[in-house]
C-alpha cells in the first residue's frame, strides 16, 4: 500500500506564509493537490485549525479539501489511540503539567492518534527533542509509539513535487 501522510497544520501554514506563498509558488499548491490525491490525510482538527485563520490558505483549503482524505477524530480506533497517547503523556514525569494539558487540547495529539491508528506518516516541522519538558513534541510521541514522521522537504521529495 502506498504511504499516506497526515500533515501538521504548521506545515501548511509555514508553506503559505514563508516558503511557498500562493503568488510566488502556485506550482507547489497545484502539485500538492495533483500528487497528494489519496495520499494526503487531513484530520478534522487540523482542517479546523487552518480554516479558523480566514486567509488565503483557508480559502485554498476550502476549494481543494475534496482532493484530500478528510478523517474524523470520532473514529473509535482513533479515539483508542488518543486515549493511549494521552495516558502515556499524562503519566510521564518528564513533562511539566502545563505541557501535558496543552498537548491534550491541541490538534497535535489527535494527529498522533490518527497516525498511530492507521499507520500514517506524520509530516511536521517539529524536531525530536528528548529533553523537552515545556512542550510535548510530535516527534517525541512518534518515537514512543513507533509512528513514522518526516519533515516538509522529505515530504515534497516523496510526493514528487518539482520546482522547474
Amino acid at each position: 500500500m502506498d504511504k499516506q501522510y497526515a500533515i501538521d497544520a504548521d506545515v501548511f501554514i509555514s508553506a503559505s506564509r514563508l516558503y511557498y506563498p500562493f503568488d510566488i509558488a502556485p506550482a507547489f499548491w497545484r502539485q500538492l493537490v495533483e500528487k497528494g490525491s489519496n495520499k494526503i490525510v487531513l484530520i478534522d482538527k487540523i482542517k479546523d485549525e487552518i480554516l479558523r485563520n480566514e486567509d488565503q490558505l483557508s480559502e485554498w483549503l476550502q476549494e481543494n479539501s475534496s482532493s484530500f482524505l478528510i478523517r474524523t477524530s470520532m473514529d473509535p480506533k482513533v479515539m483508542e489511540s488518543y486515549r493511549r497517547i494521552i495516558s502515556f503523556v499524562s503519566e510521564s514525569s518528564h513533562y511539566r503539567q502545563i505541557a501535558k494539558f496543552e498537548f491534550a487540547e491541541a490538534a497535535d495529539s489527535w494527529l498522533c492518534a490518527h497516525a498511530s491508528a492507521y499507520s500514517y506518516v506524520i509530516v511536521t516541522e517539529e524536531r525530536y527533542e528528548p529533553n523537552s519538558r515545556k512542550r510535548v513534541k510530535i516527534p517525541n510521541v512518534c518515537k514512543e509509539f513507533a509512528i513514522d514522521y518526516i519533515n516538509r522537504i522529505q515530504f515534497i521529495r516523496e510526493l514528487g513535487i518539482k520546482f522547474e
